[in-house]
């Protein structure tokens, strides 16, 4: 990304921050973290993220295999899988739900078949937007895993994640613990997701450098469900 659309990105963002900062009177942060607003207390506040989600080539695997036989087979070669994972610690005996918001961006330059620009199409956004929340029940005290999918025709048309961001809150929305990983060529502000200024921001012809998509799941929706399942904890439907 160039340092003009870095720029760009940082600018309107500042703005639009500066907005909606006038808008609220209070802000929760992280519990315990520095400068953070420490609205839960005791056991329940004590979640942490151990390992982190991975940029890049780093989170794609290819689909686990499943025994079976279909009257239907479409050969191509094997695709891969966007799969970002993460783990977390938590210390109470018990908690009774955590919820886990996702916030992914993709660079469709380093997409496999980036959607070419044409006369009969709207412009092509370079980055894709994807978010989704998982909301985890009854957490006994340990280690626990915490996944998200894109499948991959997503993958291979808009490209690898460049930006994720993770927050972990409990059921008063207190936030306990998250991440932000971006590409050491894209800075983006705090709570970028949020932030109008971001997804206002455009490229030197006009066209917007984000757009927002759908298409990111909870791992139990996928074939990843069947790989390790006693690291996750059960998924409230």
């Amino acid at each position: 990304m160039s340092k003009l659309l870095i720029v760009t990105f940082m600018a309107l963002a500042a703005i639009a921050a500066d907005a909606q900062s006038r808008r609220s009177t209070t802000r929760r942060g992280a519990v315990g973290a520095d400068g953070g607003a420490a609205v839960a207390k005791g056991k329940d506040a004590r979640v942490l993220i151990s390992r982190k989600a991975q940029l890049g080539s780093v989170c794609l695997q290819s689909a686990p295999s499943a025994n079976g036989s279909t009257n239907l087979k479409v050969s191509r070669k094997p695709r891969q899988w966007i799969v970002p994972e993460l783990e977390y610690q938590t210390a109470a005996d018990w908690q009774d739900e955590l919820t886990v918001a996702w916030h992914i961006l993709l660079d469709s330059k380093n997409a496999k078949q980036r959607d070419k620009p044409s006369k009969d199409k709207e412009p092509v956004s370079r980055y894709s937007y994807y978010t989704t929340t998982v909301r985890y029940m009854n957490i006994p005290k340990g280690a626990h895993g915490a996944s998200v999918v894109l499948p991959p025709s997503i993958l291979e048309r808009y490209g690898e994640p460049v930006v994720i961001s993770v927050r972990i809150t409990n059921k008063e929305g207190d936030i306990l613990d998250g991440q932000d990983e971006g590409a050491s060529n894209l800075k983006m502000p705090e709570n970028w997701w949020e932030n109008d200024g971001v997804f206002s921001a455009k490229d030197k012809s006009g066209t917007a450098l984000i757009t927002r998509r759908q298409g990111l799941v909870d791992r139990s929706k996928t074939i990843f469900a069947l790989v390790n399942p006693d690291d996750y904890e059960m998924v409230h439907q």
